[in-house]
């Protein structure tokens, strides 16, 4: 994956108007987001914007998941390159519900002083914790991935897609990382 970045102008005013300048993460209560990449073309079939952790997908292999399903979870929002012209094959997707996937090494965590948001980070092994809600199948992770359910990710052949990579989380019961129940 070769993450991309925002065209300079598109950048500042990202920074001036959903991008929270405190943690560089879109503000929590942001829900589409339209971007303007500095690459005129984009990696592989899942990719995110490196200074803003927006995730990119390709709107096909997303759709596989289910177009309802899709729809439902998820705000999707278009992409442009740096010409103005759109890779309508690309769409940014921001969840609708957010998970934390949690690790075991090297963890830190914070509160954003700026928007709220928990900004955490470990190494694998990953997991989930606590368990996801009800009322939604795919969801955004802190990671700049998605996250869905084994069984429609095997029904959509999500693995073997060239260059996505398929991480199966447990949920656990309590977190290994000594922190309480956190929200993304």
């Amino acid at each position: 994956m070769a993450p991309c970045n925002l065209e300079d102008d598109f950048y500042r005013e990202a920074r001036r108007t959903w991008l929270c300048n405190g943690c560089s993460a879109p503000n929590p209560s942001v829900g589409r987001i339209d971007v303007r990449l500095s690459e005129p073309q984009i990696n592989g079939v899942l990719n995110f914007v490196f200074e803003a952790e927006v995730s990119l997908a390709r709107l096909s292999v997303l759709l596989s998941l289910g177009q309802e399903r899709v729809h439902r979870d998820l705000h999707l929002g278009k992409v442009w390159g740096p010409d103005g012209e759109e890779l309508s094959e690309w769409v940014t997707c921001r969840g609708r519900q957010r998970l934390i996937v949690r690790g075991t090494k090297n963890v830190t965590h914070r509160v954003c002083s700026v928007c709220g948001r928990n900004v955490y980070f470990a190494m694998p092994p990953w997991y989930l914790y606590p368990a996801p809600g009800e009322g939604a199948e795919i969801f955004e992770t802190n990671l700049c991935g998605l996250m869905t359910t084994d069984s429609i990710a095997r029904k959509a052949g999500i693995a073997k897609q060239r260059g996505v990579v398929v991480d199966r989380l447990q949920i656990l019961k309590e977190p290994r990382d000594g922190l309480p129940p956190l929200e993304f």
